[in-house]
């Protein structure tokens, strides 16, 4: 008598944990290429990713996007930046320091270039914690019931109005699977992914 494929255990891979890397909240970010970028703020990524319950390759995909590999943050004029990674704007009701930018927004499916007002932070943890604490509106609970699925996570941000864009989801995931990210998170000393 055969046994059926479902009857039999599937062995158990081993699970790789990816290294936990200290952060420091006051490190500078690096956006002197993707690589750099993602050295910066992968530490940032990893506990956030956890507090989130999400894949932290999601949040760096976001940030990415966001600010261009880095490139790209809101800036006084003069060198300060407002470390803001994630595109939060300062509504009425953010009684912390702003930056006034450029930005493209998406009205009736058209694209628009404005200003607006971002939240500014004094460092990268700032600016992660922030997001962390905005994530964790009942509103976003769908991108957080995503796990480690990242493009359920940024389909759900999409579906939330995180972003404007309509292609938001389907850039953030074409950064988490790209070649640029993957390089980036193999430059890693001992990055093993889980």
């Amino acid at each position: 008598d055969g046994v059926s494929l479902s009857a039999l255990a599937a062995p158990a891979l081993p699970r790789v944990q990816t290294p936990q890397v200290e952060c420091d909240p006051n490190a500078k970010l690096d956006c002197s290429s993707p690589e750099a970028f993602v050295r910066s703020v992968w530490p940032h990524a990893q506990r956030t990713a956890q507090e989130l319950g999400v894949d932290p390759k999601a949040l760096v995909a976001q940030a990415a996007l966001e600010t261009g590999w880095g490139r790209r943050l809101a800036k006084d004029g003069g060198e300060a930046t407002s470390h803001n990674l994630f595109g939060i704007k300062a509504g009425s009701k953010w009684s912390g320091a702003r930056m006034n930018a450029g930005t493209h927004e998406y009205v009736n499916g058209a694209r628009v270039s404005e200003r607006a007002d971002f939240r500014a932070y004094g460092s990268i943890g700032e600016s992660f914690a922030d997001y962390a604490k905005l994530l964790n509106n009942p509103r976003y609970a769908q991108a957080r019931a995503a796990g480690g699925d990242t493009r359920q996570f940024a389909h759900a941000l999409q579906k939330a109005g995180y972003a404007t864009d309509p292609s938001y989801a389907a850039k953030i995931n074409a950064i988490a699977e790209g070649a640029t990210l993957n390089r980036a998170l193999a430059a890693l000393d001992g990055n093993t992914r889980g």
